[in-house]
């Protein structure tokens, strides 16, 4: 099997990123007494083929711990007993449809969407804040982009592509104000990215203090909440970094990996 790894000179020395490549991570089964390495899938499939190749080798699971990006950042909150609890989609549905009905009775709209979003589908409208999210984090940096990239368009799409930014900010502020918990599991991210940093790592190791490498495996898309919390763990921790992206997107992923990664403040909101 070809193996495609390499480490970017515009990246820290502490981050290698792999197109494909499980068969490194499957190499270093040992037995151990705790794990020194964790296993990080963004979805639960992933995880559970990787450890469905470890039982195929016969090989031990002693050196690994496996958990998704929400499950980490929980456990990092709850070093610093910052909330961990979010709200479920259908309570941030039935959120959404409150909203959209107020602003309905209202002469000037609460929330003004874009053309293309239906006025009356909380799921739309969801849909829209969750593509925002996962694009821009909230990041003010990655948010000034998309404005100025928006700016570059063509008559209505600069319009549209505004407006479609400015509604799904506008739809978090106000769910927000509706809701003491996090919007979203993807917030909890964010939370833990703040921590990491705000605490010069310390979050992290109180965490998990025997972990001396995360691996990021099945990655077939690099969303911002993801990207920064690995940027906040290059910051502030010595912690050795391996992201596996998949063959399909593999490539384009890891040619954009140092854009990603190249802001200021990782976790920081453009609503502070």
């Amino acid at each position: 099997m070809e193996h495609v790894h390499a480490r970017h000179d515009e990246l820290p020395g502490q981050l290698t990123l792999h197109v494909g490549d499980e068969e490194l991570l499957l190499d270093r089964a040992r037995p151990r007494v705790r794990p020194t390495e964790l296993v990080v899938a963004p979805v639960e499939l992933h995880k559970r083929n990787v450890q469905r190749r470890l039982r195929e080798r016969s090989a031990s699971k002693g050196a690994f711990e496996f958990e998704d990006p929400v499950g980490v950042s929980r456990s990092v909150l709850d070093e610093t007993n910052v909330p961990s609890k979010a709200i479920d989609r259908i309570d941030r549905l039935a959120l959404v449809r409150s909203l959209l009905t107020e602003s309905e009775s209202r002469e000037a709209a609460g929330v003004s969407l874009p053309s293309g979003v239906p006025s009356r589908d909380p799921q739309s409208v969801e849909q829209l804040r969750t593509e925002v999210e996962a694009l821009t984090n909230f990041h003010p940096e990655r948010v000034g982009a998309w404005r100025s990239a928006a700016g570059s368009l063509y008559e209505p799409i600069d319009a549209e592509s505004e407006g479609q930014l400015d509604a799904a900010l506008d739809v978090e502020r106000a769910l927000r104000e509706r809701t003491p918990k996090a919007i979203s599991e993807t917030e909890l991210v964010r939370r833990a990215t703040r921590a990491i940093t705000a605490t010069e790592g310390s979050a992290w190791t109180d965490a998990y203090p025997e972990i001396e490498r995360l691996t990021l495996v099945g990655v077939s898309s690099l969303s911002a909440p993801h990207a920064d919390l690995v940027h906040s763990l290059l910051l502030a921790t010595s912690l050795e970094v391996h992201v596996h992206f998949r063959r399909g997107t593999g490539e384009f992923l890891r040619g954009r990996t140092p854009a990603l990664l190249d802001i200021a403040g990782p976790g920081r909101e453009v609503f502070e």
